[in-house]
């Protein structure tokens, strides 16, 4: 993420791993170069090499740019870094999921029996036009967006029709069309080393129908049920994170559907909310 988003993650993750005499560097991914070469290929970091023995792990945030070169760069580190005994955190979702997209993340979740939220995709603007049972309010999220930025409410025809209006048709596949639950509020658990270690409660602040703490929306601790547990556990196994964020969303029976999972997830939010030291336990996963 840029500096400034993750700023707050870092700077824990510093100050914890500290107290345990352990160093935290941080780096950009364009400070990354590689010499590649059967048998003796070399990760480097700001000309500097990475010395598998002088080094616990790799904790990645968000590899940017539209060429996709940095999700080049974090892939390379990785397939170099852990055949020479270095954890990167998420390695298995980040080599089998170069950009982990909502869609994609909706194909393994019916693949493996996860409950969801009904979901419609589309490519031509006929096709939604043509669809007559539309059930509102309906909920439209771009499949790459983050925070809640993305996400729209459309409460009638109108609202729909004019939002196709707005937007390229080329770009409609990157929509995901879901009915809209009832309740303001839905659940973040964050998974760390396969264990979901607890959860907080956002709720949607006055005038706004997305929980998201960086919109504003209300935290508050919540204690995990077993099944909430076990389906954030599952979520973020069958994904392959051994670090994330898991958002479930309940209807008015209480039916659990995860929403989406988060590979990089913030969690200022979190340990405001819990009291659980998130920092910590990262830097303890990657020295396990």
């Amino acid at each position: 993420m840029s500096l400034r988003q993750s700023q707050f993650e870092v700077e824990r993750l510093v100050t914890e791993a500290a107290a345990m005499g352990i160093e935290v560097d941080r780096a950009l991914y364009r400070e990354l170069s590689f010499d590649l070469k059967n048998g003796e290929s070399k990760v480097f970091i700001r000309g500097q090499e990475v010395q598998p023995e002088e080094v616990y792990g790799l904790w990645f945030r968000v590899a940017g740019t539209k060429s996709g070169k940095y999700t080049e760069a974090r892939n390379l580190a990785i397939r170099i870094l852990e055949t020479k005994g270095v954890k990167c955190v998420n390695s298995r979702t980040y080599l089998s999921w170069t950009r982990m997209g909502k869609i994609a993340q909706h194909g393994v979740f019916l693949q493996n029996d996860i409950p969801m939220v009904p979901t419609r995709i589309f490519y031509t603007k006929d096709q939604v036009l043509e669809r007559e049972e539309w059930d509102f309010p309906v909920i439209v999220k771009h499949e790459r967006g983050s925070q809640g930025k993305s996400v729209r409410k459309f409460e009638h025809r109108e609202e729909l029709v004019s939002f196709l209006d707005r937007i390229s048709e080329k770009n409609l596949g990157m929509f995901l069309w879901q009915k809209a639950l009832p309740t303001r509020w839905d659940l973040r658990i964050i998974v760390v080393d396969r264990e979901a270690i607890g959860a907080m409660k956002r709720s949607a602040s006055d005038g706004e129908f997305r929980s998201n703490f960086s919109l504003g929306g209300a935290v508050e601790n919540w204690r995990l049920d077993r099944e909430e547990k076990e389906l954030a556990e599952k979520a973020a196994r069958v994904c392959g994170l051994d670090y994330g964020g898991v958002d479930i969303m309940k209807d008015r029976e209480g039916k659990n559907y995860i929403l989406e999972v988060n590979r990089q997830c913030q969690f200022q939010g979190f340990e405001k909310a819990t009291g659980i030291n998130v920092a910590k336990k990262v830097v303890e996963m990657m020295i396990k």
